[in-house]
């Protein structure tokens, strides 16, 4: 096997990262937040313009999550004050996005499908001293641009202000008992307002990586469903940010062999293209019968009581 995989593999798995721990905040808080896609594919459009205009990345990124960051405050003035279910405006905020971007890639730059330009700035690369002349590890830990070691760095940020921090407390009692939460003085909607924002600025971050960074240029479903893997991510790694980055390594990993794989066995892409959704789906499963046994286990408990 290619050993340029496992660089593949964080590259690939950057923007699920940041889809992950936005996506498991709002989880946490009680809402399942199904625009991820929408976010980031507003924020990758938002990162192409601001880039194109200014000549500038970080004026890009800044307009990628000041973009996601407004559509997630929409989705959570849906949500929160008009009081319509998470699953509705979530569908309904994901369709406004790939639509709306669209009707702009049209509008701005006169394409239907795909827009790139020499004018835009690109990332560097990082090689970090020592590492980078370690064989294999430099594969993992160095020679990748900014966003990367950013993602992979608020995994603990993340994961500390969760379970370390007095807001973590109130965000994670907010989701799993808002009435009790509310009775202690909680403002349980500013908690998830908060919340969703949040995850509008990670998913801003991956939107403008896959733009900015992976590839230097916007397409209408570059997202590719990256949302929805990150999702399984979460559900499988029942919210925590260190599992579920692990997880979303693993998604990383069977998409660069989907890649890597038609150039060395010779086996049809098409066939190898579906193996990143088959673990997709064998996750769900896995996490579907580890809560029916876990459901299973507290109905023997309940009967054996009685």
């Amino acid at each position: 096997m290619d050993i340029d995989i496992l660089h593949s593999t964080v590259r690939i798995s950057t923007p699920l990262v940041l889809a992950a721990l936005g996506g498991l905040l709002t989880y946490q808080a009680g809402m399942l937040n199904i625009a991820l896609d929408g976010f980031m594919i507003v924020a990758a459009f938002a990162g192409i313009v601001g880039a194109y205009y200014s000549l500038s990345l970080a004026v890009g990124v800044l307009a990628a999550v000041a973009a996601s960051m407004l559509l997630a405050a929409l989705m959570a003035l849906f949500n929160i004050r008009f009081r319509a279910h998470i699953f509705i405006a979530g569908i309904a905020v994901t369709f406004l996005a790939y639509g709306l971007t669209a009707l702009l890639l049209k509008g701005v730059f006169g394409q239907d499908a795909l827009f790139t330009s020499d004018k835009i700035p690109t990332f560097p690369n990082i090689d970090i001293p020592i590492v980078k002349d370690i064989p294999v590890v430099s594969l993992i830990f160095s020679g990748h641009t900014i966003l990367v070691y950013v993602a992979y760095l608020m995994v603990p940020v993340v994961s500390w202000a969760l379970y370390r921090t007095r807001w973590g407390l109130r965000l994670r009692v907010v989701g799993e008992a808002p009435e009790a939460a509310a009775t202690a003085g909680i403002d349980v909607d500013r908690v998830k307002f908060e919340a969703m924002l949040l995850s509008g600025l990670f998913c801003g971050l991956g939107g403008a990586y896959l733009s900015l960074a992976y590839v230097t240029l916007f397409s209408k479903e570059m997202t590719n469903e990256r949302g929805l893997i990150a999702l399984a991510a979460i559900f499988f790694a029942r919210g925590d940010p260190y599992f579920a980055t692990l997880v979303s390594l693993m998604f990383g990993a069977a998409t660069a062999l989907a890649v890597t794989l038609p150039q060395t066995t010779g086996v049809a892409p098409q066939l190898l293209q579906m193996i990143p959704y088959v673990v997709t789906v064998l996750a769900l499963v896995l996490v579907g019968w580890r809560s029916t046994r876990a459901r299973n286990k507290y109905r023997a408990w309940r009967f054996d009581l009685t």
